[in-house]
């Protein structure tokens, strides 16, 4: 299933970066959950990445975790296109991603309308879309990002950037 998601997710890439963003995912199966780990790299080099273990290594504010119902990482507004709680939106921000959070918003983003995923809020969303294949010159033009945009986002609106050049 992975490899024909992989290999899907990559035909959406536009193809001056098609062979520089990769996407891998991997179970550690000698670990006694076999949770793993999924990342994206650019030039080879891991630029984004999550997985359970991430959770409880990742520096958060306590107060920011325990404020509202989060167990182990679920919580509905990480799977949605358009996130509805700012204390989930912050969580992502921090760079704090379960492997579940990338993995099945990935698979959601290519059936998601263009359009939406452009003006998402989910930073996996609006991130691919910046690297989308249907995203012109003349749209991307129109395209301003905030300040506290994840780091995700910032990158491959400057990898599109390069490419428009």
């Amino acid at each position: 299933m992975w490899s024909k998601l992989r290999v899907r997710l990559k035909s959406f890439i536009t193809e001056e970066l098609r062979n520089r963003i990769d996407i891998h995912l991997t179970r550690y199966h000698d670990a006694h959950d076999g949770y793993g780990e999924i990342w994206i790299t650019l030039d080879g080099k891991k630029i984004f990445g999550g997985g359970y273990y991430h959770w409880y290594m990742t520096p958060v504010p306590d107060e920011l975790l325990n404020s509202f119902q989060l167990q182990h990482g679920f919580h509905n507004d990480f799977y949605k296109v358009n996130i509805e709680s700012k204390k989930v939106e912050e969580i992502m921000r921090y760079g704090v991603h379960e492997t579940s959070h990338i993995l099945i918003n990935l698979d959601n983003y290519m059936n998601t309308s263009f359009s939406e995923s452009l003006t998402s809020n989910n930073p996996i969303y609006k991130a691919f879309s910046l690297i989308d294949r249907r995203l012109g010159r003349r749209r991307f033009e129109g395209i301003v990002l905030s300040d506290d945009e994840h780091p995700l986002v910032k990158i491959f609106f400057e990898l599109r950037q390069d490419c428009f050049k």
